[in-house]
């Protein structure tokens, strides 16, 4: 799914290959994979049963097959998506992470 707006909060989405609804609880989101930081475009949790610390599933736009659901949007969204674009320009030494590197180094835990 290609775009450069970002969905909201609470949005609901499946993922590519996914049989469970994600809710979108997190925009870039910042992590460490074997200690180089880099950033997703949304962090979520099982949408049936809710927040499960261990489970937070991350992942990038082009990773969502289906959108079910699109949270609420205040009349800030459209600063709100200004301020998370200007972040990734000013921060290239964040790279956007590889969903494949994350699933690898939770599953080395």
């Amino acid at each position: 799914m290609k775009t450069n707006k970002l969905l909201t909060l609470g949005s609901v989405v499946y993922l590519e290959g996914g049989a469970i609804p994600v809710m979108i609880v997190l925009r870039h989101p910042i992590f460490s994979i074997k200690e180089e930081l880099c950033y997703f475009d949304y962090a979520g949790v099982n949408q049936l049963i809710g927040l499960e610390p261990e489970k937070i599933t991350y992942f990038n736009h082009e990773d969502i097959s289906e959108v079910v659901f699109e949270g609420y949007a205040s009349e800030n969204e459209e600063r709100i998506q200004k301020g998370l674009s200007e972040w990734i320009r000013e921060h290239p030494e964040i790279p956007k992470g590889d969903v494949d590197k994350i699933n690898l180094a939770l599953n080395d835990k």
